[in-house]
């Protein structure tokens, strides 16, 4: 079994959930109380949910093969960390970012240079700024490589945007989809502080995939899911009824206009009418069934141009896969693999 990890609640897990969905691979947890759960396109995997932190922990210490969770806390609590290996960076969803956030009262504090010099004002007169956050390890590194010298970090594994008000803290670094929770605690973010742009990606163990290929199969199968489904929704298929004499001159007239002629270009084939026969080109034109699969923000111009075409009653259908001749996101995740880690 290949044991995949995803957020056990919250926004993150709700999305991962509707993401995995839409691209075929639905979790069934018939028991809410469970945390346990299963993919019916994919047996040989089994899902576990745990807390999103607890999914980077998890994957690092080898207990879990693969998993869902921010790229926010993957920075923080796994760094370089060897045995995890990105195989997706930005699964399209929990996109937040990571700032510094100080009181509005701070008039004179706009940027992070305006807190580089207060930050030495204040150890100019034995006082340390106080940063609450739950990312030390990453708002250390910014606040040195920003000049910001002289701060003490202090925990905070929840409301974090509460502790200057409660005074266990001057400022704050947490993450922010939309800043609304911050002006609520009356917080402003400092220009030019975003420390990390996050969102949800998939990650996964090195020592697990080297070591067992039924699992990096299953691992392929997943992408392969994944990235088909996200290429298809940039893309329609249009199906139309065109008149022409025969199948050349429909198609010599359709890629006329190579960016609306599909892909590799159209498929073309000759209508029956409901007796079983073609039409007779003396008396009438006859008529060729077109298939095009053209980028979504086309597909208007598509109709357009099948119209001049003489065509009428044109079907525009979704595509829930588009498969390239490789999954991308696999052929880099191997190459990753081969990589020397020292």
């Amino acid at each position: 079994m290949l044991r995949f990890a995803i957020p056990s609640k919250g926004s993150l897990y709700d999305a991962a959930l509707a993401f995995l969905d839409s691209s075929g691979l639905k979790v069934s947890r018939p028991n809410p109380r469970q945390y346990t759960a299963r993919i019916k396109a994919l047996p040989e995997v089994e899902v576990l949910l745990h807390r999103s932190a607890d999914v980077v922990q998890k994957v690092v210490a080898g207990d879990v093969d693969m998993g869902i969770t921010g790229l926010d806390l993957l920075s923080e609590l796994a760094g370089d960390e060897p045995n995890v290996v990105i195989a997706i960076d930005d699964l399209g969803f929990g996109g937040v970012d990571l700032v510094l956030a100080v009181p509005e009262a701070w008039v004179d504090v706009q940027s992070w240079r305006d807190l580089a010099d207060l930050a030495a004002e204040w150890a100019a007169e034995g006082r340390q700024l106080r940063i609450a956050t739950k990312y030390p390890n990453l708002v250390r590194g910014f606040c040195y490589r920003q000049g910001i010298n002289v701060f003490t970090l202090v925990d905070s594994q929840g409301a974090t945007e509460a502790a200057p008000v409660l005074g266990y803290a001057d400022l704050i670094a947490d993450i922010t989809e939309t800043g609304t929770t911050f002006r609520e605690n009356r917080l402003k973010i400092v220009a030019g502080t975003t420390i990390l742009r996050s969102q949800a990606c998939l990650i996964v163990g090195r020592r697990a995939m080297q070591q067992d290929p039924a699992k990096l199969a299953t691992v392929k199968a997943m992408l392969e899911l994944i990235e088909a489904r996200r290429r298809a929704r940039g893309f329609a298929q249009v199906i139309a009824n065109v008149p022409g004499t025969d199948v050349s001159d429909v198609g010599r007239r359709i890629v006329a206009v190579p960016e609306l002629a599909g892909l590799q270009g159209p498929t073309v084939a000759p209508v029956f009418d409901k007796a079983g026969k073609l039409s007779d080109t003396q008396v009438s034109p006859r008529w060729y069934s077109v298939s095009l699969v053209v980028q979504s923000d086309r597909t208007l111009a598509a109709v357009d141009h099948l119209r001049s075409l003489g065509s009428t009653g044109i079907v525009v259908l979704p595509l829930h896969y588009v498969f390239g001749d490789r999954a991308d996101s696999f052929a880099r995740l191997q190459e990753q693999l081969a990589q020397s880690v020292g």
